[in-house]
């Protein structure tokens, strides 16, 4: 028989559901290096890359520059 101190031994215990920090828009190249690299949406709603290979992370906060990243993004789905 389980008492209430074991039901929340028990809870703890369950895996934690594992999500990503940042939705993802699809992939691009890199500016700087061309190394594909993947678009993530900010808390804000606006589109950045963070390059692992020459660790540019560029911000796209323009209407302009906002167009020209979607004519480049190839989608996640």
């Amino acid at each position: 028989m389980l008492n209430r101190k074991d039901d929340a031994v028990q809870k703890k215990r369950q895996e934690p559901e594992l999500r990503p920090a940042l939705s993802e828009l699809g992939t691009t190249k890199c500016p700087i290096c061309d190394t594909r690299v993947t678009v993530f949406v900010t808390k804000t709603h606006r589109p950045f890359i963070n390059c692992s290979f020459c660790s540019a992370r560029i911000f796209y906060n323009g209407r302009e520059s906002m167009n020209r990243l979607k004519r480049k993004l190839v989608s996640a789905d």
